[in-house]
């Protein structure tokens, strides 16, 4: 079996943590390496920008009673509508429509403690948002 050469270099987003990566040694018996990739890095701090991008305009957004405030939490989570949808427990169309400032004021508190388990948050953060943030 063909040696895999795994990626070593260092890797500022994992925060000094290390991944771990299997791979078919000389003998051809998987064994653990350590794993680090430029590359994945990159991908990462470009994922990240764009979140916080997307976070600054969602305030404006807001400041223009346009969105809601579950769009900025979801993207402070670094979550996308399938992956809010998914783990609140909604269909994507309505959690698109609570996105929307007009929507958002006609929510019952069921659903929005939802959204605040979801986000890890307190009700009065998602009912009194401060756009100052």
């Amino acid at each position: 079996m063909k040696q895999i050469k795994v990626p070593q270099e260092e890797n500022s987003t994992l925060a000094g943590h290390q991944k771990v990566m299997y791979a078919p040694n000389s003998s051809g018996e998987f064994q653990t390496f350590n794993y680090g990739s430029n590359i994945e890095e990159y991908a990462t701090k470009l994922a990240v920008e764009e979140y916080e991008i997307l976070q600054k305009e969602c305030l404006e957004n807001i400041k223009n009673n346009i969105s809601s405030p579950i769009e900025y939490y979801m993207y402070q989570n670094r979550m996308d509508i399938p992956t809010l949808a998914s783990v609140a427990g909604f269909f994507q169309f309505r959690v698109k429509r609570h996105l929307k400032a007009k929507y958002f004021v006609k929510l019952n508190d069921k659903i929005l403690q939802k959204y605040c388990e979801v986000f890890d948050i307190k009700m009065n953060d998602l009912k009194e948002f401060n756009n100052e943030k």
